[in-house]
């Protein structure tokens, strides 16, 4: 039988985000027509229409780039019609390439940490991805360890090169077929590569966010709350979509210890050709390694 992901995630990496106040104005209650791809979503907004692009924040700037606000209350025919158009993108792209920054911060410590690599996207069937951290800044210091977090559909690796430590989490049993999408929130990295409605509004309530200054540049910005009945840790996940490609330019959530994350895409390419040992899960067999596997047990009945 499979197990959750969750005792899995709680080794992992998890992204959070923070909140301001939220907007006073007052939300259109007329439902939106689901446009088509090249269209803008006809929901009137609930704020005044957008204005002149925001400006993407740079490297050195700090983890607070991106400032996620509360919504103005939900418009969710407007996020419903982005997220129509949202999953039809995606469905045209089979595989991507693009470098990744991350930022994690321990709100209540003050602890701060940034890391900055590459990801690498299959849609498959199976979905797999590799992500690989090679440099990291803690303190001010900077350092160059390889960090990786490679799915093949099956198994999840993390591999420590730092630290000669690598472990395989199985994720889906032998006797399944290969290729389970880890669910928005429940993966090491809510990158929303290939999103679908049904599912997000299955865990989540969806609003659109007003623009910000700081937001990516030419960006939609979409807050979810997990539904009541969701068992999960976090309390929101912010995503940020390029309004033309309709690709994730970033990605925030916030967890109920007050941990912040933050994850930034840029240089993106779309469905390039990937070399298949992007995903290979195998453990690292030379001296010195310290290794672990995480097999999925089966319940006594």
């Amino acid at each position: 039988m499979r197990h959750t992901l969750s005792a899995v995630l709680l080794l992992l990496l998890t992204f959070t985000a923070c909140a301001d106040e939220p907007a006073t104005t007052a939300a259109d209650t007329q439902p939106a027509a689901t446009p088509s791809s090249g269209q803008e979503p006809t929901a009137t907004p609930a704020t005044a229409p957008d204005t002149q692009p925001a400006t993407r924040p740079s490297d050195d700037q700090g983890a607070e780039g991106f400032k996620p606000v509360q919504a103005y209350p939900p418009e969710k025919a407007h996020a419903e019609a982005w997220l129509d158009r949202i999953e039809a993108a995606a469905n045209d792209v089979t595989s991507l390439t693009a470098d990744l920054r991350y930022d994690r911060n321990q709100l209540l410590l003050g602890d701060e940490q940034r890391r900055f690599g590459t990801l690498v996207y299959q849609a498959g069937p199976p979905p797999k991805f590799q992500v690989h951290f090679n440099k990291k800044l803690v303190d001010d210091h900077w350092s160059q360890p390889d960090l990786y977090y490679i799915y093949d559909g099956r198994w999840l690796l993390k591999s420590d090169h730092e630290n000669k430590t690598a472990n395989r989490y199985q994720l889906v049993p032998d006797d399944e077929k290969a290729g389970a999408e880890m669910a928005l929130g429940e993966g090491p990295f809510p990158i929303p590569l290939n999103l679908k409605k049904e599912k997000v509004l299955a865990r989540f309530e969806a609003v659109v966010i007003p623009p910000a200054d700081d937001d990516p540049a030419n960006s939609v910005h979409l807050q979810l709350t997990p539904r009541e009945e969701i068992e999960t840790d976090l309390t929101t996940i912010d995503l940020w979509f390029d309004r033309d490609t309709l690709l994730p330019t970033a990605a925030s959530t916030l967890d109920d210890s007050e941990t912040q994350t933050i994850v930034r895409l840029t240089e993106t390419i779309t469905n390039p050709e990937l070399p298949e040992q992007s995903f290979d899960t195998a453990l690292p067999t030379e001296p010195g390694w310290q290794t672990d596997e995480n097999r999925i047990q089966e319940e006594a009945e």
